[in-house]
């Protein structure tokens, strides 16, 4: 029942990006059996391990014309009979913090390792005198031309050079 979607999310997990597998309506329903509030949500779904199961964004707040107060964990929103308040649970709140953010760190300490052996891989390949292998992207390491020059771009600071090969003009 997944229709596909073409959103990308940022900041779920602070550093990185997600891109959802489809999207689905889905009624969302707040309340008891005397006094109720339903609408029919469009959801983004994810295939992330995370500690939430569900996040509700601007657009479907405006559904169901919601104030939320982030501090006293309380949304409030117009139902047939009064106010509905939908009240949340501090210590579950903090307990998904906590989990966000180990997860968060775990996805960017993976992702900088990643990286560290990247730059390792490189200065060994450099170190060894190795200037035409190929780094772990698949992109051949620079090799300037046998001839340069070095051209001042501005002359009041002359240490702003730009090197380009000796065959081409100044300008």
């Amino acid at each position: 029942m997944l229709e596909p979607g073409h959103t990308t999310f940022h900041g779920i997990v602070p550093g990185l990006s997600c891109s959802p597998m489809g999207k689905i309506q889905v009624d969302v329903l707040f309340g008891g059996r005397d006094n109720f509030r339903v609408e029919n949500i469009l959801f983004e779904v994810v295939d992330l391990d995370g500690p939430y199961h569900a996040l509700l964004g601007r657009s479907a707040l405006a559904e169901f014309i919601a104030s939320t107060h982030v501090a006293y964990l309380k949304m409030k929103m117009l139902a047939p009979s009064e106010v509905l308040t939908v009240v949340g649970n501090y210590k579950i709140s903090l307990e998904t913090v906590l989990a966000g953010s180990c997860l968060a760190e775990s996805l960017f300490i993976a992702d900088e390792k990643r990286r560290i052996q990247m730059a390792v891989a490189l200065a060994q390949s450099a170190q060894l005198g190795l200037t035409g292998m190929s780094n772990p992207l698949g992109a051949t390491a620079f090799k300037p031309p046998k001839e340069t020059k070095d051209i001042v771009l501005d002359p009041e600071y002359p240490e702003c050079i730009v090197r380009i090969s000796a065959g081409l003009s100044e300008k």
